[in-house]
């Protein structure tokens, strides 16, 4: 009995000491394994999500009360800012920017929040949206959704250089024969410019117009739509006075000018049959010789320019970064393989091409010749030979020979710019298809090709230029031609076409 005992007294004892090693151990990879760190960061992380949510449903609930403008706001919506002053702008949730002399900002709940694309006006109606970025380092306590302002740094894979356009479907921001372009935003007063065989040099100082506005204030400013032809607002429209063109060499000698000014106006049809070099003159002189207020000079505190290379990379981001997909914008944007349904007023332009088993090739658009209004499908449509019978009337450089025997016959629907609430993003209209435009990226190279392939490229010892454009057009897919792509293949002087047009922006002095 006694013996039991002993022996049931030493297994306590080992089974207490067991237990207390396995304690140890326990403790042991609990403290390693930052088991309560771990904790502690749960419990936090779940705090902050608790907090985000709450500003979630805060900021939700402030913009069902209305007006986007916050309390603290020097500037109220309505009214024409008579000095310029950085951040005299605040919106409900706190957010600022500038609000240039000259501009007020909108009296639409929806269009005056920061995040959302801060709609501006002037007192000729024009529109601009503000574009939140950033110079060099990103400063601390910027939001998210705020970029740099830079240019994209494509990498070898995203640049199909002499690639066929099939290159450009795949994932990435794709750029089409794009090769060596860079900003030209030569200011004499700020850049040094110098051309030697051909090859273009541009030392930028580091207070041209847009590394100040962003360094200074925070951003810039972009045009709301594409810049329109000041006599195409369709408010003026009517069945009889729809006017749109006779032909091509008519119509290029009507708008490739600069005596007259852009707009940047809802319901304009756009500025197209414009070079780039006049495109990138009269963004210039949008506001030169305009006052405000009885006499103020909108110049005094903005200056207008041809939308270049680094601010729509810039705007690319910042639509990115809100889960926009902008390598395929078929869905956004007035491309040809858009199956939407538009209402309004349109130009509808057709396009030739020659049946199989004949010459073959395209033989061109045919232009519309006036505009119409009612509802039409956006997406290319091949005509019926009673169609193209009915159709062909309204065209304004037909060809007799061109018969439903030995061609084809499809429409291309041109719209007018900031039309259709669909093809907005950030308040912003047509970024993706309608026009391509023109930027201010150029080089200096002429191109040589084979079989659709870029086979070399030579020196041109002149100032012919090369040019840019962007955002795809209405007669092409958006999946070939995206709101991210670039295409580089255009003389900047000689390019005049219905597709193609350009974009104004502000920068803040």
């Amino acid at each position: 009995m006694r013996k039991e005992r002993g022996i049931t007294l030493i297994a306590l004892i080992i089974t207490i000491v067991i237990l207390i090693i396995l304690t140890a151990v326990t403790i042991s990879n609990v403290m390693n394994s930052n088991l309560f760190g771990l904790a502690k960061g749960a419990a936090e992380n779940y705090i902050q999500a608790g907090k985000e949510e709450q500003d979630r449903i805060d900021k939700l609930i402030g913009r069902l009360d209305g007006s986007g403008v916050g309390e603290d706001s020097k500037v109220k919506a309505g009214e024409i800012v008579t000095k310029t002053e950085k951040d005299n702008y605040t919106d409900v949730e706190g957010r600022t920017a500038t609000i240039p002399a000259g501009f007020k900002v909108s009296t639409k709940p929806d269009e005056q929040y920061i995040e959302d694309g801060l709609v501006i006006q002037d007192e000729q109606g024009n529109e601009f949206v503000w574009v939140p970025c950033y110079y060099g380092e990103k400063p601390e306590g910027t939001p998210n959704d705020v970029q740099a302002y830079k240019e994209h740094e494509y990498t070898e894979t995203e640049d199909t250089g002499g690639d066929t356009i099939d290159a450009v479907v795949a994932k990435g921001w794709k750029t089409f024969q794009y090769t060596n372009f860079k900003d030209n935003w030569f200011d004499e007063a700020v850049e040094k410019r110098s051309v030697e065989n051909g090859v273009e040099t541009i030392t930028k100082d580091e207070n041209s117009y847009g590394n100040k506005s962003v360094k200074e204030y925070g951003g810039f400013y972009v045009g709301r739509y594409e810049a329109g032809w000041p006599d195409a607002d369709t408010s003026d429209f009517t069945k009889d006075s729809a006017t749109y063109m006779t032909d091509y060499d008519t119509e290029s000698a009507k708008k490739n000018i600069t005596t007259k000014k852009p707009v940047s106006k809802a319901n304009v049809f756009s500025w197209n049959f414009i070079n780039q070099p006049n495109s990138k003159t009269v963004s210039e002189k949008m506001y030169d010789g305009v006052t405000y207020n009885g006499g103020a000079q909108y110049s005094e505190s903005v200056q207008s320019k041809l939308v270049d290379g680094t601010a729509w990379d810039t705007i690319t981001n910042w639509i990115a970064n809100n889960g926009i997909d902008v390598t395929i914008s078929t869905s956004y944007g007035n491309y040809l393989n858009n199956s939407k349904k538009y209402t309004g007023w349109y130009a509808e332009h057709i396009v030739s091409s020659q049946v199989e088993g004949t010459k073959g090739g395209i033989l061109g658009l045919l232009y519309a010749n006036k505009f119409k209004k009612g509802s039409i499908q956006l997406q290319q449509k091949e005509l019926t030979e009673d169609e193209w019978t009915e159709k062909k009337n309204d065209i304004g450089n037909k060809n007799d020979e061109n018969n439903m025997t030995n061609n084809y016959f499809n429409t291309l629907i041109q719209i007018p710019t900031g039309s259709y609430e669909d093809f907005k993003l950030k308040n912003i209209y047509d970024l993706a298809g309608n026009m391509w435009e023109w930027t201010t990226e150029v080089d200096y190279y002429k191109r040589e090709w084979k079989d659709n392939k870029l086979t070399s490229k030579e020196t041109v010892e002149t100032d012919a230029q090369f040019a840019v454009v962007r955002s795809g057009c209405f007669d092409h897919a958006g999946m070939y031609s995206p709101f991210c792509s670039r295409f580089g293949n255009l003389n900047a002087s000689a390019a005049l076409h219905v597709g193609l047009g350009f974009r104004v922006v502000l920068y803040i002095k």
